[in-house]
């Protein structure tokens, strides 16, 4: 049987995910801005890792790189329609977690008096008398992890295909 290219590449596209911010927060003041990109496993603002539990990002992470492991198996077993679609499923429960976690952690920052930010948002707010402008969103990882999950899926629901056997060798004449 030759391998299920589509549902290693599926895999592959979950793994690569982890290597790029899933939501990102840039705050801009008197022409100078500072990004706080939140990483499954870390948060960076600036270039300084912050200190933060990210409960669903720890929880998407495990669920993306068994996603990808299966995805990946899925795509080179012969019987790997079942991996892919766990794959597939693990994967997209990952951006799911992602979202719904950070969407339910974002009203803490009111505490530091930024108020209004969310998964996709905008605007402005006043701290120590000076305003600050913010635009939110989910980034680069996030929607490949969703790329990820739907190739997977998508090479699922594909037939294996039968590797064509070898001509048969002719005796010598």
């Amino acid at each position: 049987m030759k391998p299920n290219l589509v549902g290693i590449i599926g895999g592959i596209i979950a793994f690569v995910s982890l290597a790029l911010p899933w939501w990102t927060l840039t705050l801009s003041v008197a022409g100078y801005s500072v990004d706080v990109s939140v990483y499954p496993y870390r948060v960076l603002a600036a270039g300084f890792t912050i200190e933060m539990d990210v409960w669903y990002g720890w929880t998407a992470l495990a669920l993306v790189v068994i996603g990808g492991i299966l995805g990946i198996l899925g795509g080179v077993m012969e019987y790997g329609k079942k991996l892919l679609v766990g794959g597939g499923v693990l994967a997209l429960l990952s951006v799911i977690v992602f979202a719904v976690g950070l969407q339910m952690e974002l009203p803490q920052l009111s505490t530091v008096g930024i108020t209004g930010v969310g998964l996709f948002s905008s605007g402005s707010f006043t701290m120590y008398e000076t305003l600050f402008n913010y635009i939110s969103y989910l980034s680069f990882g996030f929607w490949l992890a969703l790329v990820g999950a739907v190739i997977m899926l998508v090479a699922s629901r594909k037939p294996p295909v039968e590797a064509v056997p070898p001509p048969p060798l002719q005796p010598p004449t």
